[in-house]
């Protein structure tokens, strides 16, 4: 009678543990329907049944013969519990994490004190290392209808490069490729002189000036 007893009071905590542990692993699960709720649902019945099976069989384990008693089932009962909500933590704080940078990269770029003029790339443009650093190599590509601030341009450079932000972070765009680039005024940091043109070596026509 007190097993039988031990093992219901063991399914119990593991069907609470598996409602609670749910809730924190689907703390992110899409809104999206009949698929979506349906997802849900197997997630919610996949850690109910692991629990309502993994608890009494693992207390049975842990309490066998003399050890059963409510002091070493209290102490079972503490570490199952918290190796499944752990694990439900730890599922939540990699998706967590993984929103975060969902929603950094759909953050568009914005202009600031550092780059204070907006352009908008209207085809493919292949970015280099800075010049300034050894020789000039491939870097990352800034694609087409991609935003990116512009700092300035080093003109004495061999080769000539502009200095950008882009999604892909800081690049550095050839001279060739400027006018792959379109100026978008309304965009730029309030206040920031308009540049004329992307040719930014011209005279009267830096970004900081």
């Amino acid at each position: 009678m007190k097993r039988l007893a031990a093992i219901v009071a063991f399914a119990i905590v593991g069907i609470v543990t598996a409602r609670i542990a749910a809730e924190i692993v689907l703390g992110f699960a899409p809104v999206c329907g009949y698929e979506c709720d349906n997802r849900s649902i197997a997630t919610l019945c996949l850690i109910t049944a692991g629990c309502l099976i993994a608890f009494p069989a693992l207390g049975q384990m842990f309490t066998r013969g003399a050890r059963l008693t409510l002091q070493r089932c209290s102490i079972v009962t503490a570490v199952l519990i918290e190796i499944v909500l752990l694990a439900a933590g730890c599922f939540y704080v990699f998706e967590l994490h993984r929103h975060y940078a969902d929603a950094e990269a759909a953050r568009p770029v914005e202009a600031d004190f550092d780059y204070m003029v907006m352009t908008i790339a209207t085809r493919d443009v292949q970015t280099y290392t800075d010049a300034a650093n050894g020789p000039v190599k491939r870097a990352a590509v800034v694609r087409q209808w991609q935003r990116c601030a512009l700092d300035g341009a080093w003109c004495d450079k061999n080769p000539t490069q502009a200095h950008m932000h882009c999604k892909t972070g800081e690049v550095y765009v050839s001279e060739d490729d400027w006018h792959a680039f379109t100026l978008i005024p309304g965009e730029n940091v309030y206040g920031a002189v308009p540049l004329r043109s992307m040719d930014l070596c011209a005279a009267g026509n830096h970004p900081d000036e």
